[in-house]
């Protein structure tokens, strides 16, 4: 074979590798640029629903005012989480770059906004609507009968809380799908890349060879860094809720065949948006980042998990831990936050970082689910707040330690 021949095959064999590594470059920057996105539209989902649950606690509360002043504030802070509602809303479907929201969603998250039975950017305006109407009403005529409070109370414990968990999951699931097709991509890529570089070493230049293994190596690293990007908080560094929704349901699977304990812990910081208020969004963020290091290194057990549940909130899974074990683990949580001395000079309860503790544990059984447990430490969580924070408590007992 003549040598123009063999130049020829080397450098249009040369050009296509050129040509796949450039384009597998270009499928991992993509995917780590688009990471923050997907990030943002779920936490900002999954936002959706804290609000909507602080909403009807702050709904209720009005029905139990003590003065004027106080009726004020709840009003004030009631109208606030409608405003960060619709804000948030509009953004996820029209995009706002504060918030690094692409809007324009896929066809399936609209038909869940758009289309019955689910018509989520219905229930949203209506929730908000009667948020309106309520903040309208004065406070002599509330009562539990009251339609807008109704409305609220209901909507928040049944279609709209199902309706945003229904959007927050197929966000994660589209999250994952596009992470999965770039990953196809990548195999696929790899294996024309090996058939070029076999077809040189044998035909060509044997020194070819060496370039599979550090294009494989390559491509390895960047399968690895969108693993490590899909399963951790980028602000904390621990678990995120994607972590946390499968680390939940294999332990719960394994404690079902075992018949052993598990418990969960829900955390939640005290006053923070009054810290946010205080001190500026970013001593927030190295707030969250303190206090998810607290809880990270005060878990030593290997197969305990500390998660990033959503905003301020985190949760903490103890498989194998029984009530007793785990009232003692969530009390040292608790006392660990309070040790880092964080200053909170707009804290209602003291003039630090504290935490409200929500403790659930249970025996797993076939006929019974995770969201359950998750149900009765948030409702843990709900008493310890109500009970004057900086607490914990249990679900069963609602033991105050």
């Amino acid at each position: 074979m003549k040598l123009g021949s063999l130049t020829k095959k080397y450098l249009l064999a040369l050009a296509l590798i050129a040509t796949l590594s450039i384009t597998a470059f270009c499928i991992v920057y993509q995917v780590i640029q688009t990471q923050d996105t997907y990030a943002s539209i779920i936490n900002v989902s999954g936002r959706q629903r804290m609000l909507s649950q602080k909403a009807a606690l702050l709904s209720s509360q009005l029905l139990h005012c003590k003065n004027d002043t106080e009726e004020m504030q709840i009003r004030n802070q009631l109208y606030e989480v409608k405003s960060l509602i619709e804000a948030s809303h509009r953004g996820l479907l029209l995009g706002d770059p504060v918030m690094k929201l692409p809007g324009d969603p896929s066809p399936e998250v609209q038909a869940i906004y758009y289309d019955p039975p689910v018509s989520l950017d219905q229930q949203i305006r209506t929730f908000t609507g009667h948020i309106d109407s309520l903040l309208n009403e004065p406070g002599q005529k509330l009562t539990l009968n009251n339609p807008h409070l109704v409305y609220i109370l209901t909507a928040a414990k049944g279609d709209l809380l199902q309706a945003l968990d229904k959007a927050v999951k197929l966000y994660e699931a589209e999250a994952q799908n596009h992470i999965k097709m770039l990953q196809i991509l990548e195999v696929i890529i790899v294996c024309l890349t090996l058939l070029l570089l076999l077809f040189e070493a044998f035909f060509i230049f044997r020194p070819m060879i060496r370039h599979v293994y550090k294009e494989t190596s390559l491509l390895r690293n960047h399968n690895h860094q969108l693993r490590v990007l899909s399963s951790f908080d980028s602000l904390t560094g621990i678990a995120n809720r994607r972590s946390f929704d499968e680390y939940l349901a294999n332990e719960w699977k394994r404690t079902t065949r075992n018949s052993t304990w598990l418990s969960l812990i829900l955390l939640d910081i005290d006053f923070f948006k009054y810290y946010n208020d205080t001190y500026g969004h970013q001593a927030g963020d190295h707030c969250l980042y303190q206090v998810a290091t607290a809880l990270n290194n005060s878990l030593h057990r290997s197969g305990d998990l500390v998660a990033r549940y959503g905003g301020e909130e985190f949760a903490v899974i103890l498989p194998d831990t029984d009530s007793r074990e785990a009232l003692i683990v969530a009390e040292n949580l608790r006392t660990e936050i309070e040790n880092l001395n964080i200053p909170h000079a707009s804290s209602a309860i003291a003039n630090y970082v504290t935490v409200s503790v929500g403790v659930a544990s249970t025996l797993p059984t076939q006929h019974s689910t995770p969201e359950e447990v998750i149900a009765e430490a948030d409702q843990a969580l709900y008493k310890a707040k109500q009970s004057g924070r900086n607490k914990v408590m249990h679900y069963v007992k609602y033991f105050n330690t």
